[in-house]
Parts: structure tokens; C-alpha cells; sequence
């Protein structure tokens, strides 16, 4: 495992080293730990305190000194758990306020990876979608290669339903990709941008990757209607 595992958890990267530190080697001193890891002693032991208060390490008393021991890995989840409690709260407390706040037509720009994930999850609240795109290289799937698994498995569990345009080099591609799900394919003739057109929620999303990864997205109900409408006709002639 590397230290940067942990990190992701929510350890700071001191933490990191001196939890797997006791994980590998459990029953050391303090000071044991502090010369394995090149670290000065009194700040081993304020990292050491600092994971017992995350309830990861604990110790026992022996010849007068402090033996450190790891607690159950499982602690780690415990701890994201309350986090996680914490923030439903907080974003509950921010959905209260928004409402209180007319909301107008909107435009917004999301950049890089995080604005696709951004994108991405307010689009796996929807209940169905109409995309057109998905011509020359993939690269978004690129981009969101760890993450994506996890959105189509999300997409596939509340049974959304989709419309999909694609080039026909890439039909098989997405049919492997959505089988099993409530998405029908077809495909149109010379799509070769990677720019793709999703609506989905009275939204209009326009994204692509080919150079640096941008989101723009149109809220607005009469903007998507008539994009709809056009993506019907599409649709119709476009081949299975």
C-alpha cells in the first residue's frame, strides 16, 4: 500500500506513515517509531495522539512507557462516515437557502476533471437523457477512467433511461459499455468532434475533452424543449 492511499481517507500524510508504520510493525514506543521514521520525538508523539483521537491507535502501559498498537482497520470507515453525516448536513442547510433564492435561467462553466465529475452528478439525478456525440477518441472515459465504472454501475441501478447517438466506429464500444441497461444506441454518420450535447432536467449540457475539459451547461426549459424536438428528428433517421 502506498502512503498516498491513506491520505485519500482523510489522514494527513504524517499520519499515513506513522498508522501503516504501526500496522506493519505493531508494539513500538513512541521513540521506537520516531527512529524508524526519521522524525523528531515529540512530534511522533503528537501525531500519535492525533490518531488515537481518530480512534486508529491505541496503547498500553508497559515498564512506564506507552507501547502504541492499531485498532481495527474498520475505524477508517467510521471516521469518513461521520464526515459524511456532517456534510448531508451541511448541504441540506445549503439547499435550504438556495431555495429561498429565486432561481433564474443560468449559465455555467465547469473546468477540468472536477467540472466533468460536477456535471456528471447532477446528471445521475435525472431520470432520463438525450445525448449526441461520442465521435473520434473517447478521451472523456480517459479522464473519469476510475470514477466511470462507478457512475454507469449508479446509472444502471436507478434504471435511468437514455437515448444515445453515437459514430458507428464507436457503437460497440458503447454497447458494451451501457449493456444491461434502459439506454437504446444508434448512430449517425461523420461525427468526428468529441464535443457532445446532453439534455437531461430542462439542462442543456455541452462538454468536451479535447483539450482542456470543459462543462457548459444551459438551464433552461425552453431551450431544452426545442432541443429535444431536434433530437427527435435526429433520432428517427438516425441508423441502429
Amino acid at each position: 500500500m502506498e502512503i498516498r492511499e491513506l491520505v485519500e481517507t482523510g489522514l494527513t500524510k504524517n499520519q499515513a506513515e506513522v498508522y501503516l508504520e504501526l500496522i506493519k510493525n505493531p508494539g513500538q514506543t513512541g521513540g521506537e517509531i520516531a527512529k524508524k521514521l526519521s522524525i523528531d520525538r515529540s512530534f511522533a508523539y503528537g501525531i500519535l495522539n492525533s490518531l488515537i483521537a481518530k480512534g486508529l491507535i491505541s496503547y498500553v502501559v508497559k515498564e512506564n512507557k506507552r507501547v502504541f498498537f492499531p485498532s481495527d482497520t474498520e475505524n477508517l470507515l467510521k471516521e469518513i462516515e461521520e464526515k459524511k453525516v456532517k456534510i448531508l448536513n451541511v448541504i441540506k442547510e445549503l439547499k435550504s437557502i438556495k431555495k429561498q433564492i429565486k432561481e433564474e435561467k443560468s449559465v455555467r462553466v465547469y473546468e477540468g476533471k472536477a467540472g466533468l465529475k460536477a456535471f456528471v452528478r447532477d446528471f445521475l439525478e435525472s431520470t432520463k437523457f438525450y445525448t449526441l456525440g461520442g465521435g473520434g477518441k473517447l478521451t472523456i472515459f480517459e479522464v473519469l477512467k476510475y470514477e466511470y465504472p462507478h457512475y454507469l454501475k449508479e446509472l444502471k441501478k436507478k434504471k435511468m433511461k437514455g437515448k444515445l447517438i453515437t459514430s458507428p466506429e464507436n457503437k460497440q464500444i458503447m454497447k458494451e459499455m451501457y449493456k444491461n441497461s434502459k439506454v437504446s444506441i444508434k448512430t449517425f454518420d461523420n461525427l468526428k468532434s468529441q464535443v457532445n450535447f446532453t439534455i437531461f432536467k430542462n439542462k442543456l449540457a455541452i462538454y468536451s475533452v479535447e483539450e482542456k475539459p470543459f462543462v457548459i451547461i444551459i438551464e433552461d426549459k425552453n431551450i431544452s424543449d426545442a432541443l429535444m424536438a431536434y433530437f427527435g428528428n435526429i433520432w428517427k433517421t438516425a441508423k441502429k
